[in-house]
């Protein structure tokens, strides 16, 4: 296989738009074997997929791709100051809430390297610092910038991303600390459920986090089979499906490819690093069933 890469300017107002990793050659060519091995192994479990026609329900364990998107959307995006404000009024949580019964603890460390949300300064000149946003479960931190700044006690943290006069706080390198349990440990504890696999897609929408997956795997009594189903969406409200995580895995994993995320038109760098996490229950629907579920409360 011959890839050919071509990296565009490394600046984007004062931070590099993609991180620092982006505009590393060795680092990219890395990302790509990784990227390459992770393809090989949804083509074999590809072969064996089946069309999901109906909801399914029951527990499931989110492999560490899948988690990093889950984290990204309901606790990366959460925490950006403008969204907590926006969401103030109606919001079913608060800082100092608690969002997940296990305890899952979970920073956001923009100078963390070498990866693709790395950076050392934001936009606005400030440089960067890391924030625990989820402390064992509880929501400890917010992601500010120079005019929301009060929410973290009159200091930007260094969040803010965008042009000149356009910045908003944003996520960058996500960062959950492992647990103590081992996939096949994980496995066990669930028993019967799904192994929800590569994600290729995540967004908020109203309070739901959306995600989509190429594939899911049945598990009986603690084993995978070969049941394979897909593609598959995840459609449920943040807070609901965030209490449901009940176990931290130990298998980190860092998908840093770079990975793309969009805010009010702005795309940046964005990395998640994740062991898997274990849900209690779920539902997974067939994609064309994504807008109906969409309407639910």
């Amino acid at each position: 296989m011959r890839v050919h890469i071509r990296l565009g300017p490394a600046r984007h107002g004062h931070t590099p738009q993609w991180g620092v990793a982006a505009y590393d050659r060795g680092f990219v060519a890395g990302e790509i074997q990784r990227g390459v091995r992770q393809l090989r192994s949804d083509r074999a479990l590809l072969a064996l997929r089946t069309p999901l026609t109906q909801p399914l329900s029951g527990a499931a364990l989110l492999s560490p791709a899948a988690a990093g998107v889950f984290v990204h959307e309901c606790f990366g995006h959460t925490s950006e100051a403008d969204n907590y404000l926006a969401q103030e009024a109606s919001a079913d949580r608060v800082l100092g809430d608690r969002w997940t019964a296990a305890p899952l603890t979970v920073r956001d460390t923009p100078g963390a390297r070498p990866y693709a949300g790395s950076y050392r300064e934001d936009d606005e000149g400030t440089p960067a610092r890391t924030v625990t946003l989820l402390t064992e479960g509880r929501w400890t931190g917010l992601l500010t910038h120079r005019a929301t700044r009060r929410l973290s006690g009159g200091r930007s943290t260094g969040h803010g991303r965008g042009g000149a006069g356009a910045s908003v706080p944003r996520c960058s390198v996500l960062d959950v600390e492992p647990g103590p349990y081992s996939p096949t440990e994980l496995l066990r504890q669930m028993g019967d459920g799904w192994l929800l696999g590569t994600a290729v897609g995540g967004y908020s929408v109203r309070g739901l986090l959306i995600l989509e997956l190429l594939w899911v795997r049945r598990v009986r009594a603690g084993q995978l089979t070969d049941e394979v189903l897909g593609p598959a969406v995840v459609c449920a409200k943040k807070s609901a499906l965030a209490a449901q995580v009940t176990a931290v895995g130990n298998d980190v994993s860092v998908n840093s490819s770079p990975y793309t995320c969009v805010k009010e038109g702005h795309e940046v760098g964005s990395t998640l690093i994740s062991p898997s996490l274990l849900l209690n229950r779920c539902v997974l629907r067939p994609l064309d069933q994504l807008e109906r579920a969409q309407g639910r409360p």
